[in-house]
């Protein structure tokens, strides 16, 4: 749990995944909000994946609600989930289990503020999700990093063939690593 600006009692409490990239994009957006943010345990993952898998979900949000305290440093009881998030959260289990009433918020962290200023209200573009090239390419460094450990096997591996083929280290171990290293950046770079 961490506090936004100078949260009390009557602060928002918003909830979202402990994926890096989102967090820091929500604690850059929410500047100037006093609030506090949950965050639940999606294994690193993005919410609208982590509900998918249920890692954003019921039992995750209960379990921090409860660890916590956080009936204890708030009087208000609504919580303000991301809108991709619904899937994995059962909204009427939070209130029986908790009390705290679960509300829908935007899509992006951005248009937090307008959804605050508006009364909780959405517009249509808060509910839609778009995924331009800038925020593709975004994540591409991202699953770069998490198929290194595959790259290097496959290099490792690869050589070893060649190596004993050949009998000798030669070009041909790079020349036949690049179509590996060219299937990993064609899936995370271009689609």
């Amino acid at each position: 749990l961490y506090a936004i600006g100078n949260p009390d009692e009557n602060s928002w409490v918003f909830v979202t995944a402990n994926y890096k990239l989102t967090f820091d994009k929500v604690r850059k957006e929410f500047s100037g909000i006093n609030g506090w943010l949950l965050i639940l345990d999606t294994k690193g993952v993005n919410v609208w994946c982590a509900a998918g898998k249920g890692t954003f979900g019921t039992k995750e949000l209960i379990n921090r609600i409860s660890e916590t305290c956080l009936s204890d440093l708030v009087s208000q009881r609504i919580l303000i989930l991301p809108q991709l998030g619904a899937v994995g959260v059962a909204a009427h289990e939070i209130t029986k289990a908790t009390g705290f009433k679960v509300v829908y918020g935007p899509v992006w962290a951005r248009d937090i503020k307008e959804f605050l200023k508006n009364n909780f209200e959405k517009t249509e573009k808060m509910r839609t999700v778009d995924f331009p090239l800038a925020d593709r390419m975004a994540v591409s460094p991202i699953e770069i990093v998490h198929s290194w450990k595959i790259l290097l096997i496959l290099f490792f591996v690869s050589g070893v063939f060649v190596t004993l083929q050949n009998k000798g280290l030669t070009f041909a171990v790079i020349s036949d690593f690049l179509p590996y290293l060219g299937a990993v950046l064609t899936g995370a770079v271009i689609f």
